[in-house]
């Protein structure tokens, strides 16, 4: 069984930068990842297939971690260009980051999670030396932290409902487990609950409201692949 938290990352951008549009869109369910297969091959929506979707993730992903599209073919770079028109917010908030490093050197996430850069410089252009990794590390870090919260959660819920299934790993926003086949959906009740519980657990443990819902799809096969 595979319980992915769907698109957590732009969600959790959204939450950080509190991004309006981020926000509009997670409400309306618009498909990103669609949207941006369509500009990148410029095909219309419609003709996106399930394999060029997710080889558009990468390009999605990339902005929100500090990518600037270098070395693309010009629409492409016209994508990464747009994105930040279009999300302002998250623009903004990208900035705020690169300022605060050069202040005092420090990111840090909801949860308590620092980053530091004590030597971080100021180029010509207004970005900052490691600026991919300060705009990428809290996104990521506290994408992890709501996770590893989740994979706490199902640990403590399988023990308690005395399951023979067993949490196996995690692959990047997914919690991976070896389902006994008496137990499927014993075990898609038990992650849902361990995965949707996180926000209230995250406000009570670290005092933050996550503003956006989190998505969520379960799947059971005969192996991870299938």
């Amino acid at each position: 069984t595979e319980a992915d938290f769907s698109g957590l990352e732009f969600r959790v951008a959204g939450a950080l930068s509190m991004d309006n549009q981020i926000k509009d869109d997670i409400e309306n369910g618009k498909d990103v990842h669609s949207q941006t297969a369509s500009i990148i091959n410029r095909i219309d929506p419609s003709a996106v297939t399930k394999d060029l979707r997710q080889a558009a993730k990468a390009f999605t992903f990339a902005p929100l971690y500090g990518g600037m599209g270098m070395g693309e073919p010009e629409h492409v770079q016209n994508y990464f260009k747009q994105f930040f028109v279009i999300y302002s917010g998250l623009a903004k908030y990208q900035k705020s980051l690169m300022d605060g490093v050069i202040r005092n050197g420090i990111v840090q996430t909801p949860s308590g999670r620092q980053y530091h850069w004590p030597n971080a410089k100021r180029y010509g252009n207004g970005r900052i030396s490691n600026a991919t990794q300060v705009v990428n590390y809290p996104v990521q870090g506290f994408g992890n932290d709501l996770v590893q919260m989740a994979c706490v959660r199902a640990y403590r819920r399988f023990k308690d409902l005395g399951l023979k299934s067993l949490l196996i790993l995690t692959v990047h926003d997914s919690i991976v487990a070896d389902t006994h086949p008496d137990e499927i959906d014993l075990v898609h009740d038990a992650l849902t609950w361990a995965m949707t519980g996180v926000l209230k657990e995250a406000e009570t443990k670290w005092n933050y409201d996550f503003p956006l819902p989190l998505a969520i799809e379960i799947e059971t096969g005969q192996t991870w692949l299938i």
